[in-house]
């Protein structure tokens, strides 16, 4: 009989199915197919090398590399490009600026690959309508975009009601593809002998470059793994390992297989190597399966765009956008429009501009690639600084996994003329958007703020026999992170002369672990009579909700007086930029321009704070930059 925690082990796994192994899991729909195309004439000889490449690949890269070792790598519980460098940046006593401009290039990348991956899942999946009569060909890419369209637009009703058959459909799609193959493979189980690297090499030795190139489409097989260690915080990795090694790997090899086994036995297969595989019988109910299959895979890559967003923006190093949580019981259930409407026009826009698999595929990996080699070199800097490895250990356990990474570069270099450019564009412009806001508030921090006297000196000079003390009133400074000296409070005393009996001055800070809680959230100073300063301390994977952190602190007893936060009242300070020519280290003009622009356009602190509209007021201030 399972135990309760082996009991969980299992769901959870069944989870992971749904969300981690979406785009792993859907590969079988054009990877190898893609990988053949390179060639002109498909002998067994380039079937036996071509699956060696894809069982080594799936061996060393995702069941060795990320299952084995990048899924150790976490900030508490929590994974991804974001996380890492929160992790290194605790660990660091002085963080390089080289590591920080590597995590926000594989941010950006990140998101870029969140508009072709939904693309290429889907338009594969309706491609199996070929199969079914060739003059369904015309219909493919209306019906993609239809398909995508409506995803995206129901993305703001979340998935909190539907998530739960996320892992069984995933599921009953890794059986059904792993059958298919198994099939395949008793029909002409010869084709296991492509497990031997033997065939890898030959490969190599006869093909030479036109062999080394193949590998841009071998690559298309471990798209995806970047996603298994992004969702590491959702799961824990032992669901995922369970999930990976019980249910994908063997399903995903067993397709690859007898996609093998099938080429060999039907030459006319390499149409579409992947519903050739399928019984005549089943392509609709194939098609159903793949098409709901892609579908998941999508969304989980949307969401992940989401988190990734959000994350970004907590750590100040991405805009205020507006988070609207979709759940009142899943907090990690956010959707931003935003983000979502940017997704959305770069997917639709691949749909339109390629039309079929084979040209997005072309397009797919280089992204992936750069992203995979940036998690490679932050986890070994992680086993450095955090693990304490020695150089000799960490060069035995990265040296070839970086190599790897490499080799398929080099292979993926040429799909830049092919489309690759396109996601390579798009996260150049949002690494420099990351890059401008991040120093943007910095010269914000130090340009304005920095100059005004500590609050506590203010505190001690003041006069208060020039004030009126209002006894009924208790009123909540918020400060943002750039403000050291509430600037809010002084301007609001300096307009109206009054006093309130109980001033709450509220700061907060974002630490580098993605959850704070207890009494390590609250951090209450007294700084004069009446006047006290709250810092909240949040994680990076929370949200920065001011009016429930003060309802929890006056649940715990934080406060020496009695605060009524559903009826105080909020002041918010809004900062207007005045941009000069005056030159800065930190930023060009034209940054400068980008700066202004960026935070005229951020989510104002209102709803980013999520404070009542009807008791809070906003004070406005200026800077010069």
């Amino acid at each position: 009989m399972l135990k309760t925690n082996d009991k969980k082990t299992i769901t959870l796994a069944l989870g992971a199915l749904g969300v981690v192994y979406g785009d792993l899991g859907t590969s079988p729909l054009y990877a190898l197919q893609q990988s053949l195309s390179y060639e002109a004439v498909i002998t067994p000889n380039v079937i036996y090398g071509v699956l060696s490449l894809v069982f080594w690949s799936l061996i060393l890269v995702i069941s060795t590399s990320y299952v084995s070792v990048f899924l150790r790598a976490d900030n508490d519980g929590e994974g991804g490009v974001l996380a890492l460098l929160s992790l290194l940046k605790r660990d660091f006593k002085k963080f390089p600026h080289w590591l920080f401009l590597i995590g926000i290039i594989g941010a950006g990348l990140l998101l870029g690959d969140g508009m072709i991956t939904p693309a290429i899942s889907v338009i594969s999946a309706i491609e199996g309508l070929k199969v079914i009569s060739p003059d369904f060909c015309q219909f493919i890419w209306p019906i993609s975009f239809a398909i995508l369209l409506a995803l995206f637009c129901c993305q703001r009703f979340g998935t909190a009601k539907i998530s739960f058959i996320f892992g069984p459909i995933l599921l009953i799609w890794f059986i059904a593809i792993g059958s298919m193959g198994a099939a395949a493979i008793v029909r002409n189980p010869s084709i296991l002998y492509a497990i031997n690297p033997y065939y890898a090499l030959t490969f190599f030795y006869h093909g030479g470059w036109h062999a080394y190139l193949l590998l841009g489409g071998i690559f298309l097989v471990i798209t995806g793994a970047e996603a298994m260690y992004a969702d590491l915080g959702h799961f824990g990795p032992n669901p995922i390992r369970i999930g990976w090694f019980a249910v994908a790997l063997p399903a995903l090899l067993l397709n690859y297989f007898g996609q093998g086994a099938n080429l060999l036995e039907s030459p006319g297969a390499i149409v579409n190597l992947f519903y050739t595989l399928a019984p005549k019988w089943f392509h609709y109910p194939l098609l159903l399966l793949t098409t709901l299959a892609t579908i998941i895979a999508s969304q989980a890559v949307i969401t992940a765009s989401f988190s990734l967003a959000r994350q970004a923006i907590l750590l100040n190093v991405c805009p205020r956008l507006s988070i609207i949580h979709t759940s009142k019981e899943e907090t990690g259930q956010i959707y931003l429009p935003q983000v979502n409407l940017i997704i959305a026009i770069g997917t639709l826009s691949l749909v339109v501009i390629f039309q079929n698999s084979d040209g997005l595929a072309a397009a797919f990996g280089m992204a992936v690639n750069l992203v995979m080699l940036i998690v490679a070199l932050l986890v070994m800097c992680v086993a450095r600084q955090s693990w304490g490895w020695s150089i000799k250990k960490i060069v035995c356990v990265f040296a070839l996994v970086i190599l790897i990474d490499f080799i398929f570069l080099g292979a993926n270099i040429h799909k830049i003329y092919e489309g690759a450019w396109i996601p390579l564009v798009f996260a150049a412009v949002i690494s420099t958007i990351m890059i401008t806001w991040q120093k943007g508030v910095g010269l914000l921090h130090a340009s304005f703020f920095m100059k005004k006297r500590s609050l506590p000196e203010v505190l001690k000079q003041l006069d208060h026999s020039q004030y009126k003390y209002v006894e009924d009133l208790t009123t909540i400074f918020i400060t943002d992170s750039y403000d050291q000296s509430a600037g809010i409070f002084l301007n609001y005393i300096k307009l109206n002369h009054i006093l309130p009996k109980h001033v709450l001055i509220v700061s907060f800070v974002i630490e580098n672990y993605p959850f704070i809680s207890g009494k390590k959230s609250f951090e209450l100073t007294e700084l004069t009579l009446g006047v006290y300063n709250l810092k909240l301390h949040y994680g990076f994977m929370q949200s920065t909700d001011i009016p429930r952190s003060l309802a929890t602190a006056v649940k715990m007893g934080v406060f020496p007086f009695t605060l009524d936060v559903n009826n105080a009242t909020f002041l918010v300070e809004t900062v207007n930029i005045f941009i000069t020519k005056k030159r800065f280290a930190r930023l060009f003009y034209w940054q400068k321009k980008l700066f202004a622009l960026l935070l005229r356009n951020s989510e104002i602190d209102i709803k980013f704070f999520r404070l009542p509209y009807n008791r809070t007021i906003v004070i406005g201030t200026y800077c010069e930059i």
